[in-house]
């Protein structure tokens, strides 16, 4: 039993021996290889006389042996204060070169940095893993240090005091879905704009969000705040407005690099008035010419008139005035009687026509129709606007806002076109029980409308 404890013993001696001489006969191999001048590794930077503030600086980091590598070389990871570095952004080329007569094999590695302040940076010494395939002494592996290296970064006096910009040598704006200031929308409308800015040699992590400020009209206005989670919303003073999560991706077209943000939002009018939604300057330096440019998206102006669910409201405040009696009865029958003719000529029939909706709850059961065949057909945005009129035919549009089901339906309506993954539905049991719960908060009041319920109101359309 003693002798086998013995063995065992000796061998994890043997074993841990081992394993700390080959790795101090690897060290001092790569120590050796660097001494006789067999393997070297430089730092460069590539930086511009001026360079600034969020503008790329690549450091590049040659390994190179007058043998070959076996398995290559990689560049531990790192972290520099404040200092933006992508994910997997080192880029690895390899290549020759002759010295002194000789072809050395060559492995570069550029890694892009992105500084976010002004002021000097030291960039530390890297750890290289390194394998070579040596002459006498086979593969060979160990760790290579960089040597320190300094770079500043500067910040354009005409910068001073601007928070956010992008440095791109060239940069586009394009703007789709514009407010229309000659056309009065109605109540119920909605009108969806899309932002795309993208730039080149920038990636779109660097490019800023937009800065979305108070929308003002003659009594209020309305602000979105942005959401990396889910479709943000938000109601402030007649208007509700979805703010899609913005869109960032990167791509490469023939070597150049081309990093774009979209932003998307949906303006639902919920009340009249004129509104103004002011310019925004984005903020551009360009790193060809060093010189600041803006691009500018223009201030908006639009109306939202008394059409649609105001005239609405306004046909069934009449209709809730009216007092029926035996004694108004009998004198508006006598009226009836005589002025039947005269009432078909100036266009009363239309009274009679709201009270005929009134007491057959057409206008109700038409717009519920609708209201179902759209959640069947998967058109959630058209379902909205149906629901936003049955909700105030029924007079409880505020109410109904604020239920579980019409928030969850307003959202998949404006939701983010990124998370195509998940299946999202509103099924037919859930659009019916919406409905039961309109009808139980509104009792067995029914309203009419001025306009016809198969209408659609579309989006963006002049």
């Amino acid at each position: 039993m003693n002798k086998i404890r013995i063995c065992l013993f000796i061998y994890s001696v043997c074993f841990v021996n081992t394993l700390f001489v080959n790795t101090a006969f690897a060290l001092q191999s790569i120590d050796t290889l660097v001494n006789q001048g067999k393997l070297s590794v430089s730092v460069s930077l590539a930086q511009d006389e001026q360079h600034i503030v969020g503008q790329a600086l690549v450091v590049s980091i040659e390994v190179a042996t007058d043998r070959w590598f076996a398995t290559g070389s990689r560049v531990q990871n790192f972290t520099l204060p404040n200092v933006v570095m992508q994910a997997n952004n080192i880029t690895t080329i390899n290549g020759s070169k002759r010295i002194q007569g000789q072809t050395w094999a060559m492995q570069t590695h550029e890694i892009t940095l992105y500084p976010t302040l002004a002021g000097k940076y030291t960039l530390p010494a890297l750890n290289v893993d390194v394998s070579i395939n040596t002459e006498n002494d086979g593969i060979v592996s160990g760790v290579l240090k960089t040597q320190t290296s300094a770079f500043i970064i500067s910040l354009p006096e005409a910068l001073n005091g601007i928070d956010s910009f992008i440095v791109s040598p060239e940069v586009t704006l394009t703007i789709e879905g514009q407010f229309d200031i000659d056309k009065n929308y109605a109540i119920g409308e909605a009108l969806t704009q899309t932002i795309t800015i993208t730039a080149r040699d920038t990636p779109a992590m660097m490019i800023p969000e937009l800065n979305f400020i108070h929308m003002n009209n003659e009594t209020s206005g309305v602000t979105t705040k942005n959401t990396s989670e889910k479709t943000k919303h938000s109601t402030l003073g007649g208007i509700s407005v979805y703010r899609k999560p913005a869109q960032v991706f990167d791509k490469s077209t023939r070597g150049v690099l081309l990093g774009s943000r979209v932003e998307s939002s949906t303006y639902i009018f919920e009340q009249t008035g004129n509104y103004v939604l002011p310019k925004q300057i984005i903020y551009w330096w360009n790193s060809q010419s060093n010189t600041l440019e803006e691009l500018v998206i223009p201030a908006s102006s639009w109306a939202v008139s008394g059409g649609g669910l105001t005239n609405m409201s306004h046909a069934n405040h009449n209709l809730r005035n009216i007092k029926f009696s035996l004694k108004s009865v009998i004198i508006l029958g006598i009226s009836l009687f005589f002025a039947f003719f005269v009432y078909l000529v100036f266009a009363k029939h239309e009274n009679l026509t709201i009270l005929y909706k009134k007491l057959t709850k057409y206008d109700q059961r038409q717009l519920r129709q609708n209201f179902l065949k759209s959640i069947a057909k998967n058109e959630y945005v058209v379902s909205t606007q149906y629901l936003y009129q049955y909700a105030l035919i029924v007079n409880k549009y505020a109410e109904v806002k604020s239920l579980p089901l019409t928030e969850r339906l307003n959202e998949l309506a404006f939701q983010a076109t990124l998370n195509q993954e998940v299946a999202v539905s509103f099924p037919m049991s859930d659009a019916k029980a919406l409905i039961k719960e309109i009808d139980t908060l509104s009792g067995k009041s029914t309203k009419s409308i001025r306009f016809p319920p198969n209408k659609v109101i579309m989006l963006n359309k002049k």
